[in-house]
């Protein structure tokens, strides 16, 4: 049997959210879930706000994929209310991404645009955390969800990976 390094738990928790990003880009709704329970239930066993965010978000967008507007909306809440709290800005940018696009779908304009400029103020957050000619840098502005919130274009498939 191999010893456990002291990050085993959290590796585990990363695979689990990677996991259920994977089956919710596939379309497997029910498996993404179980494994976005796991996740979550992992994350709150912590004190570690940036992967209870991402939990939550997580679930936010399954439950959007699913149409389940209340539970999407409940799960939203959560994961606002950490980011609102805790200085975690790539969790930030991830939930502001999702709570923006939420509220463009639920025709709440002022809302969606209020987390679309947070989202873009973490972006710039993270961003300027790197030289201006580091390619870290350069690779994170050009990564398609970064894009996307910059240019101002909402996703309309929620069920397509990380937003």
């Amino acid at each position: 049997m191999t010893p456990k390094f002291f990050l085993h738990w959290y590796w585990r928790m990363i695979a689990q959210l990677g996991l259920s990003n994977v089956l919710l880009a596939s379309g497997n709704f029910e498996k993404a879930g179980v494994e976005a329970d796991a996740f979550l239930e992992s994350a709150l066993s912590t004190a570690d706000p940036h992967v209870q965010a991402l939990a939550w978000e997580m679930k936010t967008r399954i439950a959007i994929a699913e149409q389940a507007w209340e539970k999407a909306n409940d799960h939203l809440r959560e994961a606002l209310s950490i980011v609102e709290r805790f200085d975690v800005p790539v969790a930030a940018r991830q939930v502001h991404s999702t709570a923006w696009n939420f509220y463009h779908h639920a025709n709440n304009e002022a809302a969606a645009e209020r987390n679309r400029a947070l989202a873009e103020m973490h972006i710039l957050i993270i961003a300027n955390s790197f030289t201006s000619d580091d390619p870290l840098r350069r690779s994170f502005l050009s990564a398609s969800p970064v894009r996307r919130v910059l240019a101002k274009a909402p996703t309309t498939g929620f069920a397509h990976g990380v937003v």
